[in-house]
């Protein structure tokens, strides 16, 4: 049986967490079940009234092009090894997304433990949208100065930082964690748990660059343009986070599309039966309408035929459909927070 877990019932499903992540080690596993499981909400899949199967949906702000707006997380996807390979994984996801579809969610997001769980997840329409460069510390020609100065940040900072955090990734991303004062709080109590610090670079008072150091590696560097010549990135990259859009029209209509006449799409989604079938995307005014039509009304072969996974990676700009407008730049969905 498929259900949401009761806020009282959270803690039972501990057992299969540490069954599942016991890499994570118990300091963290206490964080996130005292901190932060008591927001999240849990669906599981109990068998013999034994709950075999759970996946952790975590609510998140995230700014999507010029507009906020929340997202689900999907986290901590685990099964016993006993029951593993029997359909469960297939049956929660199903219910789990349409649920969504249901909630008028535009899309969601994972982040796969391995290669071979990412390939799982593209049978349920997942694709990956954003890799996660190698940050290694590099020495610069350029050192701090009177004027430039590189220190941690103490809890004084966190306003100033959120303010330049949000001036910087906003106008540089296209899709980003809401880097508000509570995301700056949440990730000082993870330093607290992992270890870590938070170095800030400072020009005449104002701060123009962070760096998050977590578990001695570097979580998250974001810098002004003025300073990028510092950065610590490297060329290095790895796949990193895998969405899904969930409902078609919300999602295109977050964004700015140009010179779109009329684009004829044939989608195919393996969940979402509302996701399959044809579509009319026109612009009008600088907006975009979606219709959804029969085949008989359309004239022709479609101009594409994808799907949803496809269009999930062509909209967030990390592989690109030949001959559909682009819609984000390349490297721009940027969501590092694991929890």
């Amino acid at each position: 049986m498929i259900r949401l877990l009761e806020s009282f019932e959270k803690l039972n499903i501990r057992p299969l967490y540490e069954h599942c992540f016991s890499e994570d080690g118990k300091e963290f596993t206490d964080y996130y079940f005292s901190k932060c499981l008591p927001h999240n909400e849990v669906v599981v899949n109990e068998q013999d009234g034994k709950i075999v199967y759970a996946l952790h949906l975590i609510p998140k702000n995230l700014v999507v092009g010029s507009l906020k707006t929340n997202v689900m997380y999907i986290y901590a996807v685990g099964t016993f090894a006993g029951y593993r390979n029997k359909g469960y994984m297939h049956e929660i996801f199903n219910e789990v997304l349409k649920k969504m579809y249901e909630n008028m969610d535009a899309f969601t997001y994972l982040i796969p433990s391995d290669e071979n769980n990412a390939a799982i997840y593209e049978r349920f329409g997942f694709n990956y949208v954003m890799d996660k460069f190698e940050i290694t510390p590099t020495e610069h020609r350029r050192k701090a100065t009177h004027s430039l100065i590189l220190r941690k940040a103490d809890n004084s900072d966190l306003v100033k930082l959120s303010i330049f955090a949000q001036s910087t990734a906003y106008n540089k991303y296209s899709v980003v964690v809401s880097k508000d004062v509570e995301y700056f709080k949440r990730i000082k109590e993870l330093i607290d748990v992992e270890g870590g610090h938070i170095d800030i670079y400072v020009e005449n008072k104002v701060i123009v660059g962070y760096r998050i150091w977590i578990d001695h590696e570097i979580f998250e560097e974001v810098l002004d343009s003025s300073i990028q010549s510092l950065s610590w990135e490297s060329d290095v990259r790895k796949p990193y986070v895998m969405a899904r859009i969930i409902n078609i029209r919300k999602t295109l209509r977050m964004f700015e599309f140009k010179n779109i006449d009329e684009i004829v799409f044939k989608i195919t989604d393996p969940i979402l039966d509302e996701n399959n079938g044809y579509f009319v995307m026109t612009q009008k005014h600088g907006s975009i309408k979606l219709e959804k039509k029969s085949e008989k009304d359309i004239e022709g072969e479609p101009d594409f035929d994808i799907g949803i996974g496809e269009l999930t990676a062509h909209i967030f700009g990390y592989k690109l459909i030949p001959g559909l407008p682009a819609v984000c730049r390349k490297d721009s969905f940027f969501i590092n927070d694991y929890v």
